[in-house]
């Protein structure tokens, strides 16, 4: 027995978020960026597919001239959608860990093969029971071969999981992606809308999944440095906060600054797109040779702080020594017209004397020593005034 007041709180709970999240999508923004797009579309899609179920349950059972062609090309579109959606899913992971539009054309048309079956397939629906039958009385019924459809859907859900999962720290992005809290609603909802008919929870469940997206990619841009891809101050702060009140039990924290060498010469001699490169590149360096238990944020123009927790003071040389041999890889490696490079000043915190000030002071102040050091030929120092005394 359909529980129709159910279906439309249910689905209009869906609608209302997807308008929401529609109307909160600036259009000079989703114009330009295509993983905007791609969201954008996902949530009509969403919005579209929770109206098209209502109308589905709605006609469910009802006869007049065309009600039974009409029922077929509703649940027709829902297949279509199910699949389809997924498939976005996939496409946009894909295009936020790479940024790559050529790399969408070059693998994707092969990844849409199976969303193009299934579309076909729902599309013949129309006059033939593959998915669903349609009984003289009005009445959907599933088919054995509904199957296929969950397959493929989840397929592609999995996949953009796994991708999350094992690429986000190798391409080097901070990405606030809720696998786990996108996709569970999603599995739950459109499980037990699988095992028991009548109830509908697969669009609200996916409304909340993307709702849920959102939130963290509006995180995402207000604690992601958009140059380097590394986290910004204000994370850094927060997480520096929340490491001063819960200090590690098995290690201690330690903290790297660190400043890009002859940044201002590279800004003047090759230009400031080049020194925006350069930055990048110290951003992907940080992120390819910190160890996992170690985060790395943009502090402010060419400086960076790296927080780690470590055993002990070799530990924390190695990890020094580890991103300048990375840093003078990645100048062979791109034939770069300058020396990327580094001065660092480390330190340990000290929860019973330090608090962020005094860490980060420290910090400063020895990594403008090293600085010294490096410039003494020039008596380089451009902050004297400001590094405190030892």
């Amino acid at each position: 027995m359909t529980n129709l007041p159910a279906i439309l709180i249910a689905n209009g709970l869906g609608s209302a978020l997807m308008l929401m999240l529609i109307f909160s999508n600036r259009k000079d923004v989703r114009s330009v960026f295509l993983d905007e797009k791609l969201f954008y579309t996902m949530c009509l899609l969403t919005l579209g597919l929770c109206l098209v179920e209502i109308a589905t349950f709605c006609l469910d059972g009802l006869l007049f001239q065309g009600a039974h062609f009409l029922i077929r090309l509703l649940n027709a579109l829902l297949f279509i959608g199910n699949c389809l959606f997924a498939f976005l899913w996939t496409v946009y992971v894909d295009y936020k860990l790479f940024g790559e539009v050529e790399r969408l054309r070059r693998l994707y048309p092969l990844v849409a093969i199976p969303d193009l079956i299934v579309a076909l397939m729902a599309a013949a629906n129309l006059f033939f029971d593959i998915f669903f039958t349609v009984t003289p009385e009005n009445l959907y019924r599933r088919t054995p071969l509904v199957l296929v459809t969950y397959l493929v859907t989840y397929g592609y859900l999995i996949a953009g999981a796994i991708m999350v999962i094992r690429l986000r720290r190798k391409v080097g992005k901070c990405l606030f992606f809720p696998v786990v809290v996108f996709l569970a609603p999603i599995f739950l909802g459109s499980l037990l809308q699988f095992f028991f008919y009548g109830v509908t929870l697969i669009w609200v469940s996916v409304a909340l999944g993307v709702t849920s997206l959102y939130i963290n990619l509006q995180n995402e841009a207000s604690l992601v440095d958009s140059l380097t891809q590394l986290y910004n101050r204000d994370y850094l702060t927060r997480y520096l906060c929340s490491m001063a009140h819960r200090p590690p039990a098995d290690g201690r924290l330690a903290g790297l600054m660190m400043d890009l060498n002859s940044f201002k010469e590279i800004n003047d001699t090759h230009g400031h797109s080049e020194g925006d490169a350069a930055l990048r590149l110290v951003g992907r360096v940080l992120t390819e040779a910190l160890p996992p238990r170690a985060i790395a944020a943009r502090y402010g123009g060419d400086e960076f702080i790296v927080l780690a927790v470590v055993k002990d003071e070799q530990e924390l040389h190695a990890l020094m020594d580890g991103i300048r041999l990375r840093a003078a890889a990645c100048s062979r490696e791109c034939c770069l017209p300058y020396e990327l490079s580094l001065s660092m000043g480390e330190t340990f915190f000290d929860p019973l004397q330090d608090d962020q000030d005094s860490f980060l002071r420290r910090m400063d102040a020895r990594m403008y020593e090293e600085k010294r050091r490096r410039y003494s030929s020039r008596a380089y120092d451009r902050r004297r005034a400001r590094v405190p005394a030892t």
